[in-house]
């Protein structure tokens, strides 16, 4: 059976026939490896300018994060066969957990000041961060390259999707 045949999981956001989610998250994921760069720029110069850059970094990317999810969710809820899928779950929850770090993050600096909540707080908590997002990639990419979520051609609601082994799914 060639790739093209193998029927992929509806996203319920779309623009377009497009999932919306994965045109979203670049943002949140570009904006907090900034802030963990930004932070080691500043480590390394001690030029205020760059902690202020990690601060503002870490608040574009909570406002774009909330973006994201709230299309990664609605392609979450709106198909249970998503919801069944173990990676589907890990990488939500995952992704909660990058937001909290995120959050934290930011009323640490704007609490404390960019400056003086750069070390050794803001650089833990940018490294965890990015660290996280590097596992919920990885799962997201388990959803879209394994499972097929958001693929072309989509099942019908209906239809049942090909097995696909060694990857397990909760079953409801």
């Amino acid at each position: 059976m060639a790739d093209r045949d193998l029927l992929g999981l509806a996203a319920s956001a779309k623009i377009g026939g497009h999932p919306i989610h994965p045109m979203l998250v670049p943002f949140p994921i570009a904006l907090l490896v900034a802030a963990l760069f930004s932070d080691l720029v500043y480590l390394a110069n001690g030029n205020s300018f760059w902690a202020d850059v990690s601060m503002w970094s870490v608040g574009a990317a909570i406002v774009t994060a909330a973006l994201a999810a709230l299309a990664g969710l609605t392609d979450f809820l709106g198909n249970a066969r998503i919801r069944a899928i173990d990676d589907a779950w890990r990488h939500m929850i995952g992704n909660v957990i990058v937001v909290l770090l995120a959050i934290g993050s930011f009323w640490l600096r704007y609490e404390t000041g960019a400056v003086e909540a750069v070390w050794p707080w803001g650089l833990l908590l940018s490294l965890a961060t990015v660290l996280m997002l590097l596992y919920t990639g990885w799962k997201g990419g388990e959803l879209v390259y394994h499972h097929r979520v958001g693929m072309q051609p989509e099942a019908d609601e209906g239809s049942a999707t090909p097995p696909l082994t060694g990857h397990t799914t909760r079953h409801s």
